[in-house]
């Protein structure tokens, strides 16, 4: 299991048109293994996903924060995240 990151949080704007994704250090090297993980299982033509949640929602990679002004304008927090990476089968059996 990766360390639990100190900063990872995302929001989105309250029509959910414009995310934003505050990290820090731990945050940014948590998010990178992870898509490290998925593209080294693309390169093995298999496809691949991942979870990151709050501890909101019985998760711990994600934190929940946002700035002072995405509160001011109703910025909402994400709390679930799904990452999905597809191999050209897949990608082309889901229409994508």
């Amino acid at each position: 299991m990766l360390e639990k990151p100190t900063l990872l949080s995302i929001a989105t704007d309250p029509g959910g048109e414009v995310v934003y994704i505050h990290a820090d250090l731990s945050g940014l090297k948590y998010l990178r293994k992870q898509l490290e993980s998925m593209i080294e299982n693309l390169e093995k033509d298999q496809c691949d996903h991942a979870h990151l949640r709050t501890e909101d929602w019985a998760g711990y990679e994600l934190t929940t924060s946002m700035l002072e002004a995405e509160k001011a304008t109703r910025c909402r927090q994400v709390h679930h995240l799904k990452i999905s990476s597809w191999n050209k089968a897949w990608k082309l059996k889901n229409e994508l």
